[in-house]
């Protein structure tokens, strides 16, 4: 069984093989079938000029018409024969057809040159298409020119045959097509497993990891907070500052630790599955209440712009988290006497969440990144604050779990604005 992300990397390289895959057939198509209907149209020219001397060797011989009446009358073959400016007509085999007819009026289309030939294509009064190869060639006797004898081959039976062979090999070429495909699924999976397998023994190295730091970093935290209130022991101010940074990290460690663990049931497609309704506008009003005070702290003002009535279909602590995942996030990166803003509202069919600040910005270049693990934009920063890195992969994890999507856009005229789309029905 795949990974998720790498179920999504087998289809798109399935996806790319099979558009390769695809212009390379029909590009074979196109050149087999081009190949063929010059090979045939060439050899047609040159036993149509072939056919126009010999009908004039057997008109100089018995005047006999290069056309027989079943032919002209069927309109498959056709004749015109003029002295050798084409200023008197000396046999006119075109016959009283709209083909004939219609040849006549095209003259002008006619090859020019003896021992020519080309194709003619004509329309009907009353919209029949004629496909006529025309050639022309000398009617000599002995040394002195006759004249120039015209012939008009109906070439509508090879149209139909090319149709058809077209059809044929368009058929072929799907069969081929979806064979291909086949294939290339089979060879974006073989040529992605090794990547696959390393990365399921990484997450679960960091499942089984997560899970044994936590009793150890438990005790610690214990015992340092035992030290911290044994007020009996006369320790240094060096020893209380080290177990008060002692405290610090392993807090920070038991946050890590549960990140990593959230992170890792994420990839396996394990969160916990929700069917509760949230009231998302008490929900935006609680942790707003909570993160003022953290606001008012660091000299920022936390603004609510939240509608009435919000309700969502959703795992109410991951919602929570994530409200306090962006706007924990937007107080890291925003100067004091500046403005978060969080807003909650009903967009037709969804729930939309944003989170203002007025802060320095996010690059173009940082927008790609910042939902990745472990990346910081500006690391020393928030390697002080007590970042992780993780904070914005598990916000992308719960929306996802709530079949949602999070962007990133610029807030004008400064600082940035985190954007969640929820679905207001569960998928």
């Amino acid at each position: 069984m795949w990974n998720k992300p790498f179920e999504k990397l087998r289809s798109r390289m399935t996806c790319l093989y099979a558009a390769i895959f695809g212009i390379l057939i029909l590009a074979i198509v196109a050149a087999a079938y081009t190949f063929i209907w010059w090979e045939i149209l060439a050899h047609e020219k040159e036993n149509l000029v072939a056919q126009i001397y010999h009908e004039g060797e057997e008109w100089v011989e018995s005047a006999e018409p290069p056309c027989s009446e079943a032919a002209i009358r069927s309109g498959k073959m056709l004749a015109y024969f003029v002295n050798p400016d084409g200023t008197r007509v000396i046999l006119n085999q075109l016959g009283k057809g709209e083909a004939g007819q219609e040849l006549l009026q095209h003259q002008h289309d006619w090859p020019k040159e003896l021992n020519s030939s080309r194709l003619l294509r004509m329309h009907g009064v009353n919209g029949e298409r004629y496909r006529y190869l025309a050639a022309v060639a000398p009617v000599i006797d002995g040394d002195k020119q006759l004249g120039r004898l015209y012939m008009f081959k109906n070439m509508e039976f090879y149209y139909q045959a090319a149709y058809k062979t077209l059809f044929l090999l368009l058929c072929m070429a799907l069969v081929l097509y979806f064979a291909a495909c086949y294939f290339g699924y089979w060879l974006a999976g073989r040529n992605i497993r090794p990547l696959s397998n390393m990365y399921a023994r990484q997450q679960q190295f960091t499942a089984d990891a997560s899970h044994e730091m936590r009793t150890p970093l438990a005790v610690m935290k214990l015992a340092v907070q035992g030290l911290q209130e044994d007020e009996d022991s006369r320790l240094s101010d060096f020893a209380k500052e080290s177990i008060k940074m002692l405290a610090g990290e392993s807090d920070r460690l038991s946050r890590l630790t549960e990140n990593l663990m959230t992170l890792a049931r994420s990839d396996e497609d394990n969160l916990p599955a929700y069917t509760a309704q949230v009231d998302m506008t008490a929900l935006c009003q609680k942790v707003a209440a909570q993160m003022t005070l953290l606001a008012a702290e660091k000299k920022l003002q936390l603004k609510q712009e939240i509608q009435e009535n919000l309700l969502l279909q959703g795992d109410e602590m991951a919602l929570s988290r994530l409200l306090i995942i962006l706007l924990d996030n937007a107080m890291k990166y925003s100067p004091q006497q500046t403005t978060i803003t969080l807003r909650a509202a009903k967009v037709k069919t969804h729930l939309v969440l944003e989170v203002r600040d007025e802060g320095c910005g996010i690059s173009d270049e940082d927008k790609q990144k910042i939902f990745d693990r472990f990346f910081r934009v500006d690391k020393a920063r928030s390697r002080s604050q007590g970042g992780l890195g993780l904070g914005l992969s598990l916000a992308l994890a719960i929306v996802r779990q709530h079949g949602g999507s999070i962007k990133v856009f610029d807030n004008m005229p400064q600082g940035t604005v985190m954007y969640v789309k929820l679905p207001l029905e569960a998928k």
